[in-house]
C-alpha cells in the first residue's frame, strides 16, 4: 500500500523500517512529503540466508521509499534515516560503487524479466546525487522512525491475518499524519 498525506515543510527526510516474522516479512517507510507506505507477504525461506532476511527487508523498504519521493521530488536531496547499520553499511558501500550484496540475495531477473529491488536500490545509491543515508537509533522517539517501524509492524499484522486489509486505508493515513505533526513539531 502507498500513499500520501500531507507533507510538512523543510528539507525532505525518509524514514525506513522492516519488521521480520519466521515465514512474514513487512516494510514501512514515511517522508516528509507525505509519501508513507507498506508491503508484506510470505517470504519464501529459499529466497534467502536467514540472518539476511532482515537487512534485506530494511533495504527494501529504503527502496520503495525512495522510488516515490524521486518520483515527485527529482534533483532534491533526501536524507534518508535507517535503523538497521547493516543496511546502512551496504548503502554506504553502493553510493561509493560497491557492489556487495546481502548474502543469500538472488540477483538473477525477476518474473516478466524485471531487475530485483535491491539491484535497482544499488543503482540509485550510486547514481543519485544528493541522497545522505544516516543512522537513526531505533525505538528512541524518533517520531518519522517510530511511524515507520509501525507501519511495518502493522504490515505483518495484516500479512498474517490479525489486522483486516480493509483497515489499512483508514490507519496509515492516521498514523502518518500523526507522526508527521510530531516531526514538525520536534524538528522545530
Amino acid at each position: 500500500m502507498n500513499d500520501r498525506v500531507k507533507a510538512v515543510a523543510g528539507p525532505i527526510v525518509l524514514a525506513t523500517d522492516a519488521s521480520v516474522g519466521p515465514d512474514r516479512v513487512a516494510s514501512g517507510y514515511l517522508a516528509t512529503t507525505g509519501h508513507t507506505g507498506l508491503r508484506a507477504h510470505l517470504y519464501p525461506k529459499y529466497l534467502v540466508h536467514p540472518r539476511s532476511r532482515v537487512v534485506v527487508t530494511e533495504l527494501r523498504a529504503v527502496y520503495w521509499g525512495l522510488k516515490e519521493v524521486l518520483h515527485t521530488h527529482p534533483g532534491q536531496p533526501i536524507e534518508v534515516r535507517v535503523d538497521n547499520l547493516q543496511a546502512l553499511r551496504h548503502l554506504h558501500s553502493w553510493q561509493q560503487g560497491g557492489t556487495d550484496i546481502p548474502e543469500g540475495y538472488d540477483t538473477h531477473l525477476r518474473s516478466q524479466g524485471r531487475q530485483p529491488s535491491l539491484v535497482k536500490l544499488q543503482l540509485l545509491a550510486e547514481y543519485t546525487p544528493h541522497l545522505t543515508f544516516v543512522h537513526e537509533k531505533a525505538h528512541a522517539g524518533h517520531p518519522l522512525n517510530e511511524a515507520a517501524d509501525s507501519l511495518a509492524k502493522l504490515g505483518l499484522r495484516c500479512v498474517r491475518g490479525a489486522v483486516p486489509r480493509t483497515e489499512l486505508p483508514r490507519l496509515v493515513p492516521l498514523w502518518a499524519t500523526g507522526a508527521l505533526a510530531a516531526w514538525a513539531a520536534w524538528a522545530a
